[in-house]
């Protein structure tokens, strides 16, 4: 299993105050949950299998416009139906959807609370992933909580079950197969097993229409983030497979191979098209200050900022803000903190009027505020030259799920890649869903709108 968030490893790092050659195996691409996404888990023997359905109750209607969101009466719940047999077909996969265009990004939200029936939880280890996965999951499930059994359980579920929907109506989530980048980036590489399949070459070309099911998948990116209380999926897409950059992915299961010249914080990255997701609790409150964590991981100027915070809550939720953005974008890039030191970049968050910072509080503000990315890696003039170059092209924002919640997610993608340049006119639009795999997706209004908190220049809309 991989090990847990790196905001986690880091506070054990200031801890030991030793050498952080253990961020050499830290997580760096899509995936918050398992450094290899072939460990998961098996459940053997027979059982009866049970129909899932979302049952709001007394939903309330969509808000015709964001300033008049209202809190629904009752969130939807889970229950277990005795009517139908799930293992039917319609009960595994779901209603086929669309990629989003490139640059745009859907953001699939799924609360634990709506799956925590233990048995719902077998079905996706026994239904969502294939024997290589349960298995491996169930070899390290001794080693592992509850808890952290299930938020492993409930990501791998809703990456599989939302993704095979992006592929077509008849593939099924355990038939989607995955590789690692250079330092551990997830990327779907193939569907179903069978080896004279177009889906089994991954570099074979495919037309873009986004109809033909055999191109979907390879233009697919995405990025997977859990905390306990939440777990999303950003999905956005390429206009196509790119061959030439093959060699650079294993298969899941194999060693993850070291890094290679033209990858890492000496070389921009080539990470076109990509996207990455975070997301972290604002209340949450380390066993080391915030300002310890501070200075010992984030920027000169990110550390000074939060110093001038004089509040000790409202510090330690600034903290969490900037460190959710700049892991979105280390993820986005698929290097992680390893390769891609946090201290070489700023992420700045301020007013739209630039003349002050974004409250640090943990209610929304009045208007979003404004992210500012600026690179500053490298080792010599040109090579921080040529990643300063970099920083307009990708698009962060930072939202609420939940108005009311302390919860933050944060999104990066590229979004010069719309125009193919760097081009700051390029937006980036959000569209969050909310689902639980399986089951189905809630239907809308029957979660509060998301709160938008800060946004990069250029960004689109929030839906």
């Amino acid at each position: 299993m991989q090990r847990g968030a790196s905001l986690g490893r880091a506070m054990v790092s200031l801890a030991t105050r030793g050498a952080p050659a253990h961020l050499a195996r830290a997580r760096s691409g899509a995936t918050a949950t398992t450094s290899s996404l072939t460990r998961a888990s098996s459940h053997n023997g027979a059982r009866h299998h049970a129909t899932w359905s979302l049952q709001p109750s007394h939903p309330t209607p969509r808000p015709p416009h964001r300033a008049t969101r209202g809190r629904p009466s009752s969130p939807p719940v889970v229950a277990r139906s005795s009517t139908t047999d799930s293992t039917s077909t319609s009960a595994i996969k779901g209603d086929r959807v669309t990629l989003p265009p490139p640059g745009d990004v859907h953001l699939w939200i799924m609360d634990p609370a709506d799956a925590a029936d233990p048995a719902l939880c077998r079905d996706y280890r026994e239904r969502c992933l294939p024997a290589s996965e349960r298995d491996a999951l169930e070899s390290e499930a001794a080693n592992m909580t509850e808890g952290a059994l299930r938020q492993a359980t409930h990501s791998k579920a809703l990456m599989r079950w939302v993704l095979a929907r992006y592929c077509g109506g008849e593939v099924a989530p355990a038939d989607l197969r995955f590789a690692h980048g250079e330092h551990g980036k997830p990327r779907l590489v193939g569907v179903g097993g069978g080896a004279t399949s177009s889906s089994s070459n991954p570099s074979a070309s495919h037309d873009d229409d986004d109809d033909d099911d055999d191109a979907a998948w390879t233009r697919i990116r995405f990025s997977v983030s859990h905390t306990n209380r939440l777990v999303v999926l950003a999905v956005t897409s390429a206009p196509g497979i790119e061959p030439a950059l093959q060699q650079r992915w294993k298969p899941c299961g194999s060693p993850t191979p070291s890094a290679s010249p033209g990858w890492g914080a000496d070389v921009p990255a080539n990470a076109s098209h990509e996207v990455g997701v975070d997301c972290e609790d604002e209340r949450r409150r380390t066993s080391a200050a915030a300002d310890k964590l501070a200075g010992r991981w984030l920027s000169a100027l990110e550390h000074d900022a939060l110093k001038a915070i004089g509040d000790d809550d409202a510090r330690a939720s600034a903290f969490m803000r900037t460190w959710t953005l700049k892991e979105a974008y280390v993820k986005a890039l698929g290097t992680g903190i390893a390769a891609h030191p946090f201290g070489g970049f700023d992420v700045t968050l301020r007013q739209s009027d630039g003349r002050s910072k974004v409250s640090s509080g943990l209610a929304p503000p009045s208007s979003p505020g404004v992210i500012t990315l600026t690179e500053r890696s490298g080792t010599s003039a040109v090579e921080r030259r040529a990643w300063a170059a970099t920083a307009s092209r990708w698009r962060m924002a930072l939202l609420k799920p939940r108005a009311d919640d302390s919860l933050l997610v944060a999104v990066c993608a590229d979004g010069g890649s719309r125009e193919g340049s760097n081009d700051a006119s390029a937006g980036m639009n959000v569209r969050v869903r909310w689902t639980v795999p399986m089951v189905g997706d809630v239907a809308e209004g029957t979660r509060p709108p998301p709160t938008l908190i800060a946004r990069s220049e250029g960004f689109g809309a929030l839906e």
